[in-house]
């Protein structure tokens, strides 16, 4: 619960992350300006999804806004404080005094994305003002990334965010980046690890890949790769997932990549 008004609202771990790991999101979509494979974003008031007309599958942040009014709430709440601080410095001290005590390592937007370049400016000032720290996260604003590389300190972990408009960047500036596959072994035939932890994210040096998760639209590919990954006991992150984590390649069947 949020016990000071004047500070952003952060949370600890979730089904894929330890407790450990402090958590900050805005509303999925409205945020993202460079989205577009999974591009959806939930109505403030009701929580309906709407897909992009570019959506191949539906982002999960957008899908727990769907169900979850205190999630659409807090989510909003942070953004609208951001936006009322506009300027770089105002949303650095924002963030600053709003980070966590104890938290060694921040995930920066579980929802949501750096929605203006001053915004991603902020964060970039409070990982350099923070250096006992590690924020990291996923990101399609990679004309963001590419244009501040040199000023990036170690602590300042975001990964490349396959799937977005300014795909091109990738392999041109050779940027580490995260692909969401539909099955195991579309991971394998991408030679992509799977990451379920966040581990790969934080730690790695490669690019990697993360399961399809969610929920997906009923009768859309997505939805048909889910249903296959859930009849396994994939598709969703809990303890069962965690022990298959090393066993995962033994789905020999499940091959339904986003190419069929």
């Amino acid at each position: 619960m949020l016990k000071d008004k004047n500070k952003l609202f952060f949370g600890f771990g979730n089904s894929k992350l330890s407790d450990f790991v402090a958590t900050f999101s805005i509303p999925a979509g409205y945020t993202c300006p460079f989205a577009k494979d999974c591009h959806s974003w939930a109505d403030r008031e009701t929580g309906r999804i709407t897909d992009g007309k570019h959506s191949e599958f539906r982002c999960y942040a957008a899908s727990e806004e769907a169900v979850y009014s205190s999630v659409r709430i807090s989510r909003w709440r942070n953004y609208e404080m951001l936006k009322k601080a506009k300027t770089i410095e105002s949303q650095s001290e924002l963030i600053q005094r709003s980070l966590p005590i104890g938290q060694g390592t921040i995930r920066v937007h579980v929802s949501g994305d750096f929605f203006s370049e001053s915004y991603f400016l902020a964060w970039l000032n409070v990982a350099i003002n923070n250096s006992n720290k590690i924020f990291y996260g996923y990101t399609k604003c990679l004309p963001f990334l590419v244009k501040y590389k040199k000023q990036i300190p170690p602590n300042f972990r975001f990964t490349a965010s396959k799937g977005g408009t300014r795909d091109d960047l990738i392999d041109k500036h050779k940027l580490k980046y995260a692909e969401v596959v539909f099955s195991p072994q579309e991971a394998r035939r991408k030679k992509l690890k799977i990451d379920h932890d966040d581990s790969l994210a934080i730690k790695g040096s490669k690019s990697f890949s993360l399961l399809l998760h969610g929920r997906q639209a009923a009768g859309s590919k997505a939805g048909n790769a889910l249903s296959l990954l859930r009849r396994v006991g994939l598709g969703f992150y809990n303890e069962k997932t965690k022990l298959l984590k090393t066993e995962i390649d033994k789905w020999k069947f499940l091959s339904f990549d986003k190419q069929n």
